[in-house]
């Protein structure tokens, strides 16, 4: 793992109980495309045993008194096939979200919450975990939410001028730019037929940078009224910094936000 990663689950991870290899090869099962399989191959189980033994039993919060993030089979192995993406077995739940993710067999996870469709979510659980260990490095700092609106699988053309890209937090519903001082976070918070809906936070060290943040977006979204970090409304009152084209909700978090 990288060291942003050990550093924040070295903060924040925690250890619980993970399934037995042994009970995950006694209880696996699965449907495939022609229906119950008798029996699960051996190479399904291999995939499943080896994330268990790298994954299995790990949670954490990304704020304290949030929902955790949960890492684990829960029991026992089981393998569903899909047309699309082939096989896929469930064992993450997002805490954020409340719902569970399936993870692929090449790592790739995907989820389909209520009657939204099936939809890719990290291209690796280690891509998930960089962007979860970066959330937590910024989420702190003073940021600014905005929304963007497009087709369905179709990403908003937005880029940060001379800030790179973080390429091993990015995956198919999120992207990262961060270079130490400033950083922008665009994630994908809905997707029902024929929409998607994006959030895009912006985030600086002090809150006189965060006008350069801004200025150096190449397209300014709408404003949000909800801030999900901090878990409050952005008040009128609060939105003290106007950027050209628009005028972003400011939260400028505090430690009392976050004990």
């Amino acid at each position: 793992m990288s060291a942003r990663v050990a550093r924040f689950l070295g903060a924040h991870g925690e250890r619980w109980p993970s399934t037995p290899v042994e009970q995950i090869r006694r209880l696996a099962s699965g449907d495939g495309p022609d229906g119950p399989l008798a029996v699960v191959p051996d190479e399904l189980v291999a995939v499943a045993v080896a994330f268990e033994e790298r994954y299995g039993g790990l949670a954490y919060r990304l704020r304290p008194g949030s929902n955790h993030m949960e890492y684990g089979l829960e029991g026992e192995a089981y393998f569903r096939w899909t047309s699309d993406l082939g096989w896929m077995f469930p064992a993450v739940l997002d805490g954020a979200w409340t719902w569970g993710l399936d993870v692929l067999l090449d790592g790739r996870t995907a989820m389909a919450p209520g009657n939204w469709p099936y939809r890719l979510i990290d291209r690796a659980v280690e891509q998930r975990l960089e962007k979860h260990a970066l959330l937590a490095e910024v989420q702190l700092w003073p940021h600014v939410t905005l929304t963007y609106e497009t087709a369905t699988l179709v990403s908003p053309a937005v880029t940060l001028g001379g800030v790179p890209e973080v390429r091993e937090a990015t995956g198919p519903a999120d992207r990262w730019w961060y270079d130490g001082e400033v950083a922008a976070h665009l994630s994908l918070r809905g997707w029902p037929a024929g929409n998607d809906y994006w959030v895009l936070r912006c985030f600086s060290r002090t809150r006189e940078g965060l006008s350069g943040v801004l200025d150096q977006l190449s397209e300014i979204g709408e404003r949000d009224d909800w801030c999900t970090i901090c878990s409050r409304a952005l008040q009128p009152s609060r939105h003290s910094y106007v950027p050209q084209g628009g005028e972003p909700g400011l939260c400028l978090p505090a430690p009392s936000d976050h004990p």
